[in-house]
């Protein structure tokens, strides 16, 4: 039987990153590859008394459907949980989703047609590149600085489509310690973006993921905050600060725009798990969200000065890299002419890996980039992976020197 596949599927491309999974198999490899929390933060006896408790007391809610846009305890709970970082929200501001990447997946669904245009920041989420790209979109990318996005490039752009009568169907970015970059918005920037955004009449979609990780005290205010909700579609998550294994998230936007994506929603899954929205509610009424966040910020505050300090003592000087004060992931860029995918079977021979920067460029540029993650290997693994790859570099760099001469 032939199969007519539909074109959205013809545009779902493989994503370069998981092909790389099957080096992390390798014995004793280091890798830097995955985003994974440190499984040591998992409370996993506090989740088994809950559970417990949970299924005593609300069992048969807890293995029943629920309501598309979420369960009431845990929308309290979530609201609570973001007035304690700075951020109001109202109930009817919330679409519980399985986890952010599906609330990527209701932005496209709901927002996106083939042909629009949208901005993104370069490099990017590879998953958002991956859920917009495959709906046929026109993407541009706008170039990081150190204190985020080129506002100038930014402008110059919008300013082009409108001349030649296209529209800017939103703007996506992730303003806080950026997958995969580790940059943070400066505060006058975030200004500078909504004041352009409003000008422009242009939706934000603020992606939120690492927001809680702040390990220097000196949190900028979100997009949400400052613009009191206005314009802003905010992705939250609790795979990074909590446990990704719930796959539990949120959309926050004004009441009318939350319903379009519940309404959507209903088509893709339903609902989202009530067990575990219940089992997470109780965890942040007892108050251990917020000092399992603590804990975590303690631990990666470590690891991040680890990595810093063996990319200090090991790295080359034609190799630089970011300063992230928050999240789990570095940058790492490379001369112009290394491509980071070339290095992959070297490192993997040297039993360390990492995730290639191409794949994060919506331009196919980017290929002397990679990116490197820190909150999931331990710190002896940090020194040691960090060790191994700069010999890795060394060595690709020092035949590359005699290819060219």
């Amino acid at each position: 039987m032939e199969i007519k596949y539909s074109e959205l599927s013809k545009r779902t491309k493989s994503s370069e990153i998981r092909e790389l999974l099957k080096y992390t198999r390798i014995k004793d490899i280091i890798s830097f590859a995955g985003g994974l929390p440190d499984p040591s933060l998992f409370p996993i006896k506090d989740v088994t008394r809950i559970t417990e408790e949970v299924l005593q007391e609300k069992g048969f809610l807890a293995l029943q459907y629920g309501p598309t846009i979420g369960e009431p305890d845990f929308i309290d709970a979530i609201r609570e949980h973001t007035n304690q970082y700075g951020e109001e929200i109202e109930n009817d501001q919330i679409c519980v989703t399985s986890s952010s990447q599906q609330g990527l997946d209701l932005i496209s669904l709901v927002m996106l047609d083939p042909g629009d245009e949208i901005i993104l920041e370069l490099p990017s989420y590879l998953g958002a590149i991956q859920a917009f790209e495959r709906t046929g979109v026109i993407m541009n990318g706008i170039p990081l600085q150190n204190d985020g996005m080129d506002i100038e490039i930014l402008s110059n752009i919008i300013k082009k489509k409108l001349s030649v009568g296209k529209k800017i169907k939103f703007i996506y970015t992730i303003p806080d310690y950026q997958n995969p970059s580790g940059i943070t918005m400066s505060k006058e920037k975030r200004l500078k973006l909504i004041e352009i955004a409003d000008k422009y009449s242009i939706p934000i979609i603020e992606d939120s993921p690492y927001r809680e990780l702040c390990y220097n005290n000196s949190k900028v205010p979100s997009l949400w905050a400052l613009t009191n909700s206005k314009g802003i579609i905010q992705l939250k998550t609790l795979s990074k600060m909590l446990f990704p294994g719930m796959r539990i998230g949120w959309i926050a936007a004004e009441k009318e725009i939350v319903n379009k994506f519940s309404l959507m929603k209903q088509s893709v899954d339903l609902c989202s798990p009530t067990i575990n929205q219940l089992i997470i509610a109780q965890y942040v009424r007892e108050g251990l969200m917020k000092a399992t966040i603590e804990r975590a910020i303690a631990l990666y505050q470590e690891k991040i000065a680890c990595m810093l300090n063996a990319l200090k003592k090991y790295m080359p000087e034609y190799v630089t890299w970011s300063k992230p004060t928050g999240g789990v992931f570095l940058w790492i860029k490379l001369p112009d002419y290394m491509d980071s995918k070339e290095l992959i079977k070297k490192a993997a021979e040297n039993k360390v890996i990492f995730v290639t920067g191409k794949p994060f460029h919506c331009d196919g540029s980017g290929k002397n980039t990679l990116r490197l993650n820190y909150s999931f290997p331990t710190i002896e693994q940090i020194n040691t992976g960090i060790f191994r790859l700069t010999e890795t570099i060394k060595e690709f760099q020092k035949l590359n020197k005699e290819l060219i001469y």
